[in-house]
């Protein structure tokens, strides 16, 4: 039996918009879980809440801080940024799509309220 090569085969890439939405949506998908905590120095208070698909994408420029928050990994606000962070959280209160969503909120609003009065405190997002 006779070997014959391959038939070579064309790739090529999209670059589109599309391809960009399809990665961005990618990366949403991601970040749609996140645990949000307040926390002392030490990491032992017990504030806590189950945050989904609230937070924007890291493409966001107009939320500089909730952009920056890692789907994957920690991130960590202080009590000095929680009135820029405020700003940012009333903005994407219109993303909640649901009566969870808006209690998770709620309780993240409430948590970085407390943050910002107490320089001890800190509020923790932890991606998965």
């Amino acid at each position: 039996m006779e070997r014959r090569a391959p038939s070579p085969v064309l790739v090529t890439f999209d670059t589109s918009a599309h391809l960009d939405n399809l990665a961005q949506d990618c990366y949403s998908a991601a970040s749609m879980s996140l645990v949000v905590k307040l926390e002392d120095d030490l990491g032992e208070r017990s504030e806590w809440v189950m945050l989904h698909a609230v937070i924007p994408t890291n493409s966001a420029e107009s939320f500089p801080l909730l952009s920056g928050i890692d789907p994957f990994g920690k991130t960590v606000f202080n009590h000095l940024q929680m009135a820029e962070f405020l700003r940012e959280w009333e903005k994407v209160k219109d993303r909640v799509r649901d009566e969870s969503q808006m209690e998770a909120w709620e309780k993240v609003k409430h948590m970085a309220e407390t943050c910002r009065h107490d320089r001890d405190l800190y509020l923790r997002f932890v991606g998965n």
